[in-house]
């Protein structure tokens, strides 16, 4: 059978349940992933929505597969958006290479750091015009006036030029020098020596013999001859002798002088201290709007002990996410895993209500009312005219038995049922087995917290005016509901205050008998208007109800569209 062509992904993707993630959304999500690799599409990634179940634990255990990345959130980070491999320069540097690979790499300003790695200030074009016209602060002194600070090792690399007393590749001291040209009669340079020498001088010169020689009786340090001239091997001896280096270069005076400006370390510029410093754990959406008005191209990203790890562009700010999302086993963003508002939309795979806000572009929808989502992924296999491993098989399996209840739910359809039936062939295990390992798993209500069995499969929902959430959890023994009823009402009770919800219920099932029970905490009205019979510790009963989807919100949403909210 020839295959669907591959849609080749141009980013990361993520496949994720809802949040409180059941059975059913955790294999989906996996299996679907793994169906996306066998089709060639190798960046595509499941999740898990905060922490993975017991029962799920226990199925990708049983397989023996790896489960997948559990994270709290896909808010986008620093991290996410910043480049590892942005161009920086260390202090040390001259500044006439600095400049060179400003130009080089084309980008609009570099992060400067220390021979630690430590971040020490941005260098950018504007900063060394300001130094070049002397504003702002006493940085950056050396790129104006007479003054330049640097060592002899570097003007030899940046002035390109041969030492012609010995090896000065090693000289690298930092020294202060009063740079001068002798443009003029050596009588009179000698005087002008005399009235403006404050530091060590540098003297540029060109083919004027009487000048080496009469400089050679100064204490000077450098003697940097221009234009490839020549130089009388006295004057060499002589310079050796006081330990002057004689630096010769094939440019011409007025290049010498502009290039030395730039011989200068980076640490000598003036570097941009006030640019926002990110933390790679800084969420984006925090820090956008300070990096928007900033007026800053790059901001560096450090690490606790203040050393370079990255930069983020400002254009990064307001590019779309670096990553894309698939949705199983639910469509509102509400349910969804947080962050998700921030993040585009690509694929659906879902069987519940459309209740999904519009794209911006089209994506794949895969809908079905069947009972489970592992159901339509499976179905997603065979269209592709491929078979799962026997382990994703069993993971897909586990997915619908759950959802459906081992068939028993009134949202099983012959389609679960014949997927099913293929599942178990490849798995080469049944359904009945695997629930009951599943059922073996502790009860929630017996070794959970009361917050941790409310939130271990609760969704979001507003409808009708109306804010709430509906929980559902399995449980053999119906019991421990009562005893444990005023800590459950007490923490639902909170949730509402702090969501600023208006009713939340929790919907207690036990799939071997057929039963659920009801416990809901909130707004008067909706309580009483709901058609179910209630025990006098006012839990109600629901026989026959086992699905959230299918029967109980239905009704729910029936009393709240009957129930205006302003009673």
């Amino acid at each position: 059978m020839e295959l669907p062509p591959i849609q080749h992904y141009d980013r990361p993707v993520f496949i994720s349940g809802h949040r409180n993630p059941d059975v059913d959304s955790i294999m989906s999500a996996y299996a679907l992933a793994a169906l996306k690799h066998a089709l060639g599409q190798k960046n595509v990634t499941p999740i898990c929505p905060g922490i993975l179940p017991d029962r799920a634990a226990w199925i990708f255990d049983h397989f023996k597969l790896q489960p997948p990345q559990c994270r709290n959130d896909v808010y986008l980070r620093i991290r996410d958006i910043m480049k590892t491999d942005f161009p920086h320069v260390t202090a040390d540097l001259s500044l006439f290479d600095a400049v060179r690979k400003l130009k080089d790499t084309g980008v609009p300003a570099m992060p400067v750091v220390s021979a630690d790695g430590k971040y020490e200030g941005t260098l950018s074009p504007f900063s060394l015009l300001s130094d070049l016209l002397n504003i702002g602060s006493e940085e950056g002194q050396s790129l104006t006036g007479r003054s330049i600070a640097s060592s002899i090792s570097m003007i030899r690399a940046v002035l390109d030029a041969e030492s012609l007393t010995g090896e000065s590749n090693s000289d690298n001291k930092l020294h202060t020098f009063d740079v001068f040209v002798a443009a003029m009669s050596a009588d009179f340079f000698d005087r002008h020596l005399n009235a403006s020498m404050n530091h060590e001088p540098a003297i540029i010169v060109g083919d004027r013999p009487e000048i080496h020689l009469r400089v050679l009786q100064r204490p000077i340090k450098l003697l940097i001859i221009t234009g490839n001239c020549p130089v009388e091997s006295s004057v060499v001896e002589l310079a050796t002798f006081k330990k002057v280096t004689i630096l010769r270069t094939a440019c011409d005076s007025a290049t010498v002088i502009r290039r030395l400006k730039f011989s200068c370390p980076v640490c000598a510029a003036s570097l941009n201290r006030k640019v926002p410093v990110f933390s790679p754990d800084d969420m984006v959406r925090e820090v956008r709007l300070q990096a928007l008005a900033a007026s800053e191209d790059v901001f560096p990203v450090c690490d606790h002990e203040g050393k370079l790890i990255g930069a983020v562009p400002q254009t990064a700010f307001s590019a779309p996410p670096p990553y894309s999302m698939i949705l199983v086993d639910h469509n509102e963003v509400t349910q969804g895993i947080p962050g998700l508002e921030e993040i585009p939309v690509i694929e659906v795979v879902d069987h519940h209500r459309i209740g999904m806000k519009p794209t911006v572009e089209p994506i794949k929808f895969t809908a079905d009312a069947v009972g489970s989502t592992c159901t339509l992924v499976a179905g997603m296999y065979r269209s592709a005219g491929l078979r799962p491993t026997k382990e994703i098989a069993g993971l897909l399996l586990c997915g619908l038995i759950t959802d459906t209840l081992l068939y028993q739910s009134p949202t099983t359809t012959a389609q679960d049922r014949a997927i099913g039936a293929w599942l178990e062939k490849i798995s080469g295990t049944t359904g009945g087995e695997l629930m009951e390992g599943l059922m073996r798993i502790d009860s929630p209500l017996a070794v959970k917290t009361s917050l941790e069995v409310i939130n271990a499969d609760r969704k979001n929902y507003e409808e009708n005016t109306y804010r709430f959430a509906l929980s559902q959890v399995e449980e053999n023994n119906l019991e421990l509901l009562h005893r444990r009823r005023d800590e459950l009402l007490k923490d639902m009770n909170g949730i509402i205050e702090r969501e600023g919800l208006d009713f939340i219920a929790l919907l207690v099932t036990d799939p071997v008998r057929g039963n659920s029970e009801l416990l809901i905490a909130g707004a008067v009205p909706i309580i009483r208007a709901l058609p179910y019979g209630k025990r006098s510790d006012g839990i109600f009963r629901l026989p026959g109800i086992l699905s959230r989807k299918k029967q109980l919100l239905p009704q729910i949403l029936a009393v709240t569209a009957a129930v205006p909210k302003t009673l």
